[in-house]
């Protein structure tokens, strides 16, 4: 180590080299750092919503038979439903 003063040298013995990383350097120092910033890029909103079982898992089976994202899904209804004029 640069900093260390008290361990000396052996004689014979070369010190390990030090390598390079490879490859591009992280952006982020995390996943959920990048998560935050995903979130912050997209002026994005965490909703939670309770649904009664049965219908959270029709709704899971519905997704998966349409290959939807919950997200999308959700955005959508609430657009064209909800907030539609009238």
């Amino acid at each position: 180590m640069a900093d260390d003063t008290q361990t000396l040298e052996l004689p014979g013995i070369k010190p390990p080299m030090v390598t390079k990383k490879r490859g591009r350097k992280a952006i982020h120092a995390n996943a959920a750092a990048r998560q935050r910033a995903y979130v912050a890029r997209n002026g994005l909103v965490v909703m939670a919503v309770q649904l009664p079982e049965a219908l959270h898992a029709d709704f899971m089976a519905w997704l998966k038979f349409k290959d939807k994202q919950q997200s999308a899904v959700v955005a959508h209804l609430i657009r064209t439903q909800l907030l539609r004029k009238r």
